[in-house]
Formats: structure tokens, sequence, C-alpha cells
């Protein structure tokens, strides 16, 4: 049996871990760098959000209260996010940093696992429920929350770690079947690279989360005034109508500390995620894009805008 034999084996039926740590020996000997960091971090937890695949989050949970009212009394309720102001929504989203291994103990708890709310977050939607701008029972308040993820979604994870797994050794099979054995193909060779690569967007998306930085940096090239050039640029990092309100934004009028501040909101809106981005590209990534984008349109110096 070959090491893709293994990983076909225990992606079907196996445990997750081995299979992972099989798969990470033949990403080694294909030098796939992408590839063996994504089994790097299933195997030992990723740190970065902008490493994370999508299948890890961000993603909407439940968020369960204890709360209190008249009289003493208290009762439980799902707490809404709507009306909750803009930059706050990940109180009620959750991402995934942990071991798969770790996942898949939880997955494996009959019990819901949760995530308490900090206590000034708590007091901080009570004061949106005191100013109308969340949706409440008159003369209620929140004693304490908490973030809710069912089993049920944490297995969910380790099934989609599997079917990746599953996938990528069929695929390599399929077309280079010795891929992963001592003296076998590598992505030196341009046919093992496209298979590499494609194998690399089914995980991430169609640009890979990996090390997008530089890469997005690199494609911010825009004259100066030259609208047109800084629309196109932005398209590799933002999503159509996001590249629509920085269009607004570019060609707004006021004096150069007004579009900074303006510009550097807008950056700041894309890091936190409100702005809707081009498939599989970090916030963060894309706010450096827009950074960059603006100080060349503008022809300030780099660091004008932050």
């Amino acid at each position: 049996m070959t090491l893709l034999d293994d990983v076909i084996s225990q992606a079907s039926d196996g445990e997750a871990t081995a299979m992972l740590r099989k798969l990470m020996i033949v990403a080694h000997r294909l030098k796939a760098a992408p590839l063996l960091t994504w089994v790097k971090n299933e195997l030992n937890g990723y740190e970065s959000k902008d490493d994370l695949p999508s299948y890890r989050g961000p993603m909407h949970v439940n968020v369960q209260a204890l709360i209190t009212g008249p009289m003493g009394s208290k009762g439980t309720n799902t707490l809404s996010s709507h009306g909750v102001p803009d930059g706050f929504e990940g109180l009620f989203k959750i991402s995934f940093f942990d071991p798969l291994a770790g996942i898949q103990s939880l997955a494996e708890a009959s019990d819901t696992v949760g995530m308490p709310w900090d206590p000034a977050v708590v007091g901080m939607y009570n004061g949106w429920i005191d100013a109308g701008k969340v949706p409440f029972l008159e003369y209620w308040g929140v004693y304490s929350a908490t973030k809710t993820v069912p089993p049920s979604t944490l297995k969910g994870i380790v099934d989609i770690v599997r079917t990746k797994a599953l996938e990528m050794a069929l695929d390599l099979q399929s077309e280079f079947p010795d891929a992963g054995e001592v003296g076998g193909p590598t992505v030196e060779e341009p046919a093992v690279k496209a298979a590499v690569t494609h194998i690399t967007n089914n995980i991430y998306g169609s640009v890979t989360g990996l090390a997008q930085g530089n890469e997005v940096r690199q494609k911010v090239t825009v004259k100066v005034g030259d609208l047109a050039g800084a629309l196109t640029a932005a398209k590799s990092f933002l999503a159509d109508e996001a590249v629509t309100a920085l269009s607004k934004i570019l060609t707004e009028s006021g004096d150069d500390d007004e579009k900074r501040g303006r510009l550097a909101s807008f950056a700041q809106s894309v890091k936190a995620g409100a702005v809707a981005l081009a498939g599989g590209v970090a916030g963060n990534i894309a706010a450096d894009g827009v950074v960059e984008l603006a100080n060349q349109f503008f022809g300030w110096a780099s660091g004008a805008v932050s």
C-alpha cells in the first residue's frame, strides 16, 4: 500500500489525526508548502484568523442568556443580533482555532459547548437595551450570556477535513499514483504544481488564504489620479459592491486630512469584516490593499493612510 492508500483508508473510516500525519508526509515529499501548512495547522491549531479556512468560521451561533426582570424574576432567552451596532457582529459569531483532535473530542461530547460573554460585553449589551437599539422585554436585562455550539457543528468541521483530505488523496492518486512516495513527483513538475494548486484552492477558495499579504500589495500598482486603474486593482481584494463604495470615497471632495480619515475608516471596516471581499481574501489583507491603493492614487507617501 502507498501513503495515499493509507490516507484514503483513514479518511473514509479511521482516526483523523493519523490521517493528517500521513498526509503531512505526502505534502512534505511533494514539496507543497501550502498543503503542508494546512495539515500542520489542522494538527496543531491555527494561530491567525488570516490562515483560517471558511469551514472553521466565523459562523453565526445562538447566544443563550440568563435574564432578570422586575421583583427579582429570572428566565432564559435567546439574544438577537438585530440592532447590534456595526463592528460588534462577532458577539454572535465564532471561529475554531483548536487542533482537529480537540474539536473531535468536543464533538463526541453529548453536551452543547458554551463560550460565555465577558461581563463587560454583557454590560454593553444592556446599554444597547436601555438605548432601544436591540429588541428586548421591557424592564428586563441580561445577567449572563453564552455562545452555544451544538456537537453537530463540531462534527461537521471534522467531516469537512476528512472529506477534503479524501478528495486530495484521490485527486493525486488518479494522476500521480506514486505521489508521496520516496523519489515521487514534486511541485517542481508543472502538472503536479497545477494539481496541488487546484487542491489548495479547494481548501481555501479561489485565492489561497496563506501568505496573501505580499501578493495583494504587489498587485496594487496605480498611477496618481487613475481612478479606473485604482478600481481595477481593488477588484483583486474587494467584491463589486465594495469597489463601488471605494470609488465614491476616492472621488469625494475634501482636503487631504478628510480624505485620509474617510479612507482609514473604510479600511478599518474592511479589516473588521463589515465590507464584502473578493473570494478567499482575508480582511486585514484587503485592508492593506485599500491603504496601498489610496496612497498610490493620491500620491501620498507610504503610511499616509493607516
